[in-house]
């Protein structure tokens, strides 16, 4: 049964860009194993995700993100059986927060700044669809953003690397 998921958290102490640019590069080599797909977003202190695909392995994944120690306060935002993918391009796609999506948040929650916690799940989930057009793919060796023509212009937010 396809599965989606959509769960926020709050980054430990010493998550920084390099920590999070590991972790989405192991979460899109083992989710693409595993069929899962989705969006990650990270504003250097909170992460927003979905994930979709066999309820086994969506169930499995979560248990094991909950022991993970760089992040703390999981938080289920959406959890239900979906009759398609909204994110199948992407074993994990990846929108940053940006001066351009404070609009988006803005439209879908009580601010502009981002806080999933304060989000129904309805919402955060159209606000991921929308953020959908400003994703970065991500290198699995350099970790460095590259153009997704397909999925609208680039989010450059690794510029400097």
């Amino acid at each position: 049964m396809l599965t989606r998921i959509i769960y926020c958290s709050t980054a430990t102490e010493g998550v920084d860009i390099d920590e999070f640019r590991r972790i989405l590069a192991t979460a899109q080599k083992n989710n693409a194993a595993k069929d899962l797909t989705g969006m990650l977003m990270f504003n250097s202190r909170i992460f927003l995700q979905v994930l979709e695909g066999d309820r086994k392995e969506v169930n499995k994944l979560y248990n094991t993100l909950e022991q993970d120690p760089r992040h703390k306060d999981l938080m289920i935002l959406k959890y239900e059986r979906a009759e398609s993918r909204n994110w199948a391009e992407w074993s994990m796609s990846f929108a940053p927060a940006s001066e351009a999506s404070r609009s988006i948040y803005l439209k879908y929650s009580v601010r502009s700044q981002f806080n999933p916690y304060v989000m129904e799940g309805d919402a955060v989930e159209n606000m991921m669809q929308e953020l959908t057009d400003t994703t970065v793919a991500m290198e699995d060796k350099k970790a460095k953003p590259q153009e997704t023509p397909e999925k609208g212009a680039l989010a450059r937010l690794f510029s400097a690397s």
